[in-house]
C-alpha cells in the first residue's frame, strides 16, 4: 500500500524505519513537520515521484532503491542543517546535481549510483563558520554524467573516498586528484577518460585502492592494480571523441 499522511502525525518519533515493504505513491508534502525526525528510512519500496522538503532535524536519509524520479532540487534539502547521510542510490533521478548538494552545512558521506544524472557541478566548498566540510565520501557510480571528472572534488579536505564510474567523462584525469593528501579510494572506470595515467595511481606502491580501468588512457600498464580492468579499445575511444582521441 501507499505510506499513510498519518506518519507525518507521529511527531515525537526520532527514527522511523518502513523500508522493504513493498510501499507504492510518492512521499508526504508534509514530511517536514516531523520536527524530531533524525533518522528515515524508506528503502527497498516502490515510492515514485521527487522528494519533499525534509526536517530540519534529520541526520540520516535512506530512500535506496524505489523509483523515484525528476531533478533533486535544493528546495527539499533547503533546511537540512544536520543531514549527514544522503543514500539515493537505485532510483530515476535525473538532471544535474547543483554545487549546493555538496556543501550542505553537515553532509559528510553521498550515494547516488544507479541514477540517471546527467551533471554534476561542483565548487571547492565554503570556508564554514564550524571549520571545514566534513564530506568524506561520494559515490556517483552508474549514472549518465558527462563532462569532465570535477578538479573541484579534491579541494574538500576530508574527502578519502570517490566514485565517478561507469558515467560518460570526457577529458584527462584532473592532476588535483593526484594532488590529494586525502583521498584513499578512487573509482573512475568505466569512462571515456584520455591522457597520462597519473604516476601516483599507478606506482606499484601507492596507497589509493581502486580503479583507472576501462578508460581510453596511456601509460596504464597492466600490472598496476589500478589498471585492471584493460583500457578500452581504440577504436571505441576514437568514435567516442568523433575522431581521434585527444591525447
Amino acid at each position: 500500500g501507499s505510506l499513510p499522511e498519518s506518519v507525518t502525525r507521529l511527531n515525537s518519533a526520532e527514527s522511523i524505519d518502513i523500508s522493504r515493504n513493498s510501499l507504492t505513491g510518492s512521499l508526504p508534502k508534509s514530511l517536514s513537520s516531523l520536527s524530531n525526525l533524525r533518522q528515515l528510512d524508506l528503502s527497498y519500496n516502490k515510492l515514485t515521484g521527487s522528494i519533499p522538503k525534509l526536517p530540519q532535524s534529520l541526520i540520516d536519509l535512506a530512500l535506496k532503491a524505489n523509483s523515484l524520479s525528476g531533478p533533486i532540487s535544493k528546495e527539499s534539502f533547503t533546511e537540512s542543517t544536520q543531514l549527514e547521510v544522503v543514500e539515493l542510490a537505485e532510483n530515476s533521478f535525473t538532471g544535474t546535481l547543483g554545487a549546493w548538494f555538496f556543501n550542505l552545512q553537515s553532509i559528510q558521506q553521498v550515494d547516488l549510483a544507479n541514477n540517471s544524472i546527467t551533471g554534476i557541478e561542483v565548487i571547492p566548498p565554503p570556508k564554514k563558520l564550524s571549520g571545514e566540510s566534513d564530506l568524506v565520501a561520494v559515490e556517483l557510480g552508474f549514472n549518465r554524467i558527462a563532462g569532465n571528472a570535477p578538479a573541484s572534488f579534491a579541494a574538500y579536505p576530508r574527502l578519502t573516498s570517490l566514485s565517478l564510474r561507469y558515467n560518460m567523462l570526457h577529458g584527462a584525469i584532473p592532476a588535483e586528484y593526484e594532488r590529494s593528501k586525502t583521498l584513499r579510494r578512487l573509482f573512475l572506470d568505466g569512462n571515456y577518460l584520455t591522457g597520462k595515467a597519473p604516476a601516483r595511481f599507478v606506482k606499484p606502491e601507492t596507497e589509493v585502492m581502486g580503479s583507472l580501468g576501462n578508460n581510453c588512457l596511456r601509460g596504464c600498464p597492466g600490472k598496476a592494480k589500478m589498471c585492471a580492468p584493460s583500457q578500452k579499445p581504440f577504436s571505441i575511444c576514437k568514435q567516442a571523441y568523433g575522431g581521434k582521441p585527444k591525447s
